[in-house]
């Protein structure tokens, strides 16, 4: 995901004062701090939000680390949920006081006010009136990138056979989930650690394993013939591997990378395998394809309110955001962090 700062990572004088997570340099957890900065004001196609929750995300993690250019200090956050506080010039279907959850792809959604593309917000009623707000937040980016990489990247059919990586993450729960009622035949996680593959069987895999097991376990559950799916958002040296789990045309979705380095494959790859390369990133479809990121987003929180995809939302206080960094980064995490910005 690129980062483009938008007003919300640059919030201007409005004759007040807010909390906001920053930091001033790139490195470790360390480098965040809840700072006090002017609160902003929406600019023409925005509205502020007064938020009550916010999500972290591991895309957060790459930001601070430097491993996408961002401009300091930088100001994190790519999900929110709160009532709508101000309404931009030329902003039309929503109004001051409704509840609404929003993409804050710009970043600035850990503060207790950030300005937000109307376009990427989703009002809480009808029958998503009841959805909790902690929910919400941990729903909004894990839930619409699992949906978009199953479907717009993934291209899953019915009875096909699909491999998460990080199967324990937050991606990777609703990815299980949404991977059956979707219509895959066979759904196998991949852990780091026998405790994450524990909690991930609790979110509809068929089978959860380690690396070192998983191209035995897809060979038995498939008679030799390969998954038809890999989704990958671990990178490192095991995605250049990745090729010998696909079956012949199978599909390698990358949508992250943890591992925090990458590796290269020539062009004549995809014809030498029989295989596809495909990517999702919300900031990119955000970009290219706004329509169709609303349709993920918009269906992504039904899918949530309905009860059809469960999301384990751990609540942390504001002033805690380093230490959910830190377990995202050190990959002892399980489930989604959310952030109660009232705290």
């Amino acid at each position: 995901m690129t980062n483009t700062p938008e007003t919300s990572a640059n919030p201007t004088t409005s004759g007040s004062r807010m909390r906001t997570v920053r930091f001033e340099s790139c490195g470790g957890p360390s480098v965040l701090t809840v700072a006090e900065v002017a609160v902003p004001e929406p600019g023409p196609g925005q509205i502020t939000l007064d938020v009550e929750y916010a999500g972290v995300n591991f895309a957060e993690v790459m930001f601070r680390r430097g491993q996408f250019p961002v401009d300091l200090p930088h100001f994190p956050g790519l999900e929110a949920v709160g009532t709508v506080r101000a309404v931009g010039e030329g902003v039309t279907g929503v109004r001051v006081g409704e509840r609404v959850a929003a993409l804050t792809l710009g970043g600035g959604g850990n503060a207790e006010v950030v300005a937000v593309g109307a376009e990427h917000t989703v009002r809480l009623d009808g029958e998503l009136a009841g959805l909790d707000g902690a929910l919400a937040a941990g729903a909004l980016c894990n839930v619409t990138t699992a949906l978009g990489v199953l479907t717009s990247a993934g291209h899953l059919a019915q009875g096909e056979t699909v491999v998460v990586l990080a199967a324990a993450g937050g991606v990777g729960t609703a990815a299980a989930q949404l991977a059956r009622s979707l219509g895959a035949g066979t759904v196998i996680g991949v852990t780091s650690s026998p405790a994450k593959a524990e909690y991930a069987r609790g979110y509809g895999y068929d089978s959860v394993v380690s690396y070192d097991e998983i191209e035995r376990e897809v060979a038995e559950r498939t008679g030799g013939a390969g998954a038809d799916l890999v989704l990958d958002s671990v990178g490192g040296a095991f995605r250049s591997s990745v090729t010998g789990l696909l079956a012949a045309f199978g599909r390698h979705v990358v949508f992250g990378n943890a591992a925090a380095e990458d590796v290269t494959f020539e062009g004549n790859h995809p014809w030498y395998t029989n295989s596809s390369l495909a990517g999702y990133n919300l900031g990119g479809v955000a970009g290219r394809a706004p329509h169709l990121l609303r349709a993920h987003l918009e269906q992504a929180l039904a899918s949530v309110a309905q009860g059809a995809v469960r999301v384990d939302v751990k609540v942390l206080p504001l002033k805690d955001v380093a230490h959910a960094h830190e377990l995202l980064e050190t990959r002892a995490s399980t489930g989604k962090y959310v952030l109660d910005v009232r705290s």
